[in-house]
C-alpha cells in the first residue's frame, strides 16, 4: 500500500511539474486560448502565487478580458505587495483602456524597483506592443534592449522587439529581432511564423510560405502557421488548400471564438464546400451579432440550389447592413430569384435587374464586364437579342482591353438576329408605310453586325466562320444583285474558302462552303466575265452538293431554271447561329 501510495504521489508530482507557467504562454503562443486559460486557473487556483496571479491576468490581457485581468493582478499585489508584474500588468490594463497616464506610472514604478530585472522590462515593453490606439514602439524597444542586455536568451523578448518594428514599418529590421530569436531558441515556431507574416506582408509570397512551413515542421501544433497559411493560399487564389488549412488552425487551436468559425465558413464556401460552410454557420447562430453571416447565408444557399432561403438572407442583409452591402450581394440575390424562373426563358426579369445593379456596383471593370456578359448569355439563350446585343457591348466596352473573340461573335450574332427579325413588309401588310424606315434599321444593323465579325476576324484571322459571317452580314445589308455585281462579299467568301479547304477535315464546313461557291461562282461569272473562274467553283460546289441544279446547268450537266444564289442568313443559317464558338483570343 505504501508503494502504491508512492507511485501515485510521483505520478501527481509528473503531473503538476507537466504544467508550468511556460507550457500555458507556449499554448498562448499557439492560439490555444482555451487550454491556456484552464492551465492558468488551475495554477492560480492550486499553487496561489503572485507570479501565477500574473501569468492569469497575462492570458486575460491575451483574451482581451480586461476587466478579469484586473482582478487577477489586484489578487496578485493582495499576495505580495511587492510583486512588479503584478504592477506591470495593472498598467497594461490601464494602457489596453486608454490611460496612457496612469499605465507609464505604474511601469515607471516597476521599472524605478525591477529595473534590473529581465522579465519586468520586457512584460513593460511587449504592453507597449499589445492595443493599437496606445501603443509607443520606441518606448518599447528601449525597454525591450534593455531586458535583452540582461538576459540575452529571452527569445520572446526579440518577438516584442520585431514586433515593435513592425508598428514603425521596419520589416528588415523585424526580420533581425525575429532571426535574434532563433538565436536564442533555436527552431522556434513563433519566430519562423513572425518572419512569415513580414513576408507575406511585403508580398514576397514564395519565402512567407517557406517560413510558415518551418514553423509546422517546428511544432506540428502551432496553431497561427496554419491560419497565416491558409491566408497566403487564399490569396493565391488556391482555395482548396487555403480551406484545408484553416480548418487544421480551428482543430490545432481548439478555438471556439464565432468570428473564426465565420471566417472558417468563408474558406469552405470559396473551396466550394457550401454545405459545410452552412454547417459553420450554424455552429455561430446565436454567437455572433454580425450582419455579415446572412451575407453568407445567402450565397451558400444560393449555391444549395435553395433560392428561398437565399432571398430571404440577401433581402434581410440588404435592409440590416446597406453600408456593408457589395456588388456581389445584388448578384447572388438576382442569380436567386433566376433560379426560381418557370417561364422557360431561364431568367426572371427582377433577377437581372439585380445582377445588373451588382455589376454596376462593382469596383473593378473586368468582373462588372464579366457579369454583363453572363446577363447576356441568358437573353441569348432567350433568344431575346436585343437585351443580349446591349448587354454583350456593355460589357466589351467596360473592359475592351480582355474582351474575346467570343464576345465580339455573340455580339455580332445579338445584332444579325435583330437584322433579320425586321422583316419587310409587302403591300399587304398594315405596316407597308414603314417599309423604309424598317429597310434602313434592317441595313443599319446588317452592317454593325458586319463591323463586329471584322473584329472577330482580326482576332481569330484564321478561324473560317468569323469572314462566313462578315459575307452573310453583308449579304444580306445590300440588295442582292447589287451584292453580285460590286463584289462586297466575295473576299469574305474567298477568305472562308481558303481557310476551309486547308482544313484537314474540310467536310466540317460543307453547309457554308455550298453558300460561298454559289455566289463565287456567280461573281465570277456575271461581273467578272471570267468563265474559267466560274466553272473552277461551279465544280467545287458540285462536289459538296452534288444536286445543286445551277451548278449543273452551268457545267452543261442538266437543264434547270436560271437561278441566283441562295440568300444567307435567312432562316435557315439562323439555326445555325450558335454552332460555331470562336476560341477565345
Amino acid at each position: 500500500m505504501k508503494l502504491v501510495a508512492l507511485v501515485i504521489g510521483l505520478l501527481a508530482f509528473v503531473n503538476v511539474k507537466a504544467q508550468t507557467v511556460q507550457d500555458g504562454l507556449m499554448l498562448i503562443h499557439g492560439e490555444r486560448y482555451n487550454d491556456a486559460g484552464a492551465l492558468f486557473k488551475k495554477l492560480a487556483e492550486g499553487t496561489p502565487s503572485a507570479d501565477n496571479q500574473y501569468y492569469l491576468g497575462y492570458y486575460y490581457i491575451k483574451t482581451n478580458q480586461l476587466d478579469e485581468a484586473q482582478k487577477a493582478f489586484d489578487k496578485g499585489l493582495q499576495i505580495d505587495d511587492k510583486s512588479y508584474l503584478n504592477m506591470v500588468g495593472q498598467g497594461t490594463v490601464a494602457l489596453g483602456k486608454g490611460d496612457r497616464a496612469k499605465a507609464k506610472e505604474l511601469f515607471d514604478q516597476a521599472e524605478k524597483k525591477k529595473g534590473k530585472d529581465a522579465e519586468v522590462l520586457f512584460r513593460i515593453g511587449e504592453a507597449y506592443t499589445l492595443f493599437d490606439k496606445t501603443n509607443d514602439p520606441a518606448e518599447a524597444i528601449r525597454l525591450l534592449d534593455l531586458a535583452i542586455k540582461r538576459d540575452k536568451n529571452l527569445a520572446d523578448a526579440y518577438i516584442a522587439k520585431g514586433d515593435a518594428l513592425m508598428l514603425r514599418n521596419e520589416g528588415g529590421n523585424a526580420v533581425t529581432a525575429y532571426e535574434y530569436a532563433l538565436t536564442a531558441k533555436p527552431n522556434y515556431a513563433l519566430a519562423h511564423n513572425s518572419i512569415g507574416s513580414i513576408y507575406l506582408r511585403g508580398k514576397n509570397y514564395n519565402l512567407a510560405l517557406e517560413n510558415y512551413k518551418k514553423a509546422i515542421e517546428a511544432d506540428p501544433n502551432f496553431a497561427p502557421a496554419y491560419k497565416d497559411l491558409a491566408e497566403l493560399y487564399f490569396l493565391a487564389q488556391k482555395f482548396k488548400q487555403a480551406a484545408e488549412n484553416f480548418d487544421l488552425y480551428i482543430q490545432k487551436s481548439g478555438t471556439t471564438d464565432p468570428e473564426m468559425k465565420l471566417r472558417a465558413a468563408q474558406f469552405a464556401f470559396t473551396a466550394d464546400d457550401y454545405a459545410k460552410s452552412l454547417q459553420l454557420l450554424e455552429d455561430i447562430k446565436g454567437k455572433i451579432n454580425n450582419p455579415i453571416t446572412l451575407r453568407m447565408y445567402g450565397w451558400s444557399y444560393f449555391k444549395q440550389n435553395d433560392p428561398d432561403k437565399a432571398i430571404q438572407n440577401l433581402n434581410e442583409f440588404l435592409k440590416v447592413a446597406p453600408e456593408k452591402v457589395i456588388g456581389d450581394d445584388y448578384k447572388y440575390l438576382g442569380r436567386a430569384y433566376n433560379q426560381k424562373a418557370t417561364d422557360g426563358k431561364g431568367y426572371d426579369s427582377t433577377g437581372m435587374v439585380y445582377i445588373m445593379k451588382g455589376a454596376d456596383m462593382d469596383t473593378s471593370k473586368s468582373e462588372a464586364a464579366a457579369t454583363y456578359k453572363e446577363v447576356a448569355a441568358l437573353y441569348y439563350a432567350a433568344k431575346d437579342y436585343p437585351n443580349a446585343a446591349n448587354a454583350y457591348s456593355k460589357g466589351i466596352s467596360l473592359d475592351t482591353a480582355k474582351a474575346s473573340a467570343n464576345d465580339y461573335y455573340y455580339t455580332g450574332l445579338a445584332n444579325f438576329q435583330m437584322a433579320t427579325a425586321n422583316v419587310l413588309p409587302v403591300k399587304t401588310d398594315s405596316n407597308y408605310a414603314d417599309s423604309a424606315k424598317i429597310a434602313t434599321m434592317r441595313r443599319e444593323l446588317f452592317l454593325k453586325a458586319d463591323s463586329i465579325f471584322a473584329t472577330v476576324t482580326q482576332k481569330l484571322p484564321d478561324w473560317p466562320y468569323g469572314y462566313y459571317w462578315r459575307a452573310s452580314t453583308l449579304y444580306n445589308a445590300y440588295d442582292r444583285q447589287e451584292n453580285i455585281d460590286k463584289g462586297i462579299s466575295a473576299p469574305y467568301y474567298q477568305k472562308l474558302t481558303e481557310l476551309a479547304e486547308k482544313d484537314p477535315d474540310p467536310s466540317k464546313y460543307k453547309n457554308y462552303l455550298k453558300l460561298a461557291y454559289g455566289y463565287l461562282a456567280f461573281y465570277a461569272q456575271t461581273t467578272l466575265k471570267d468563265p474559267a473562274k466560274a466553272k473552277e467553283y461551279w465544280e467545287k460546289l458540285l462536289k459538296v452538293d452534288p444536286d445543286n441544279a445551277s451548278a449543273k446547268e452551268a457545267l452543261g450537266l442538266a437543264v434547270a431554271p436560271a437561278a441566283q444564289p441562295a440568300a444567307t442568313g435567312t432562316t435557315g443559317t439562323k439555326a445555325k447561329a450558335g454552332t460555331a464558338t470562336p476560341k477565345k483570343k
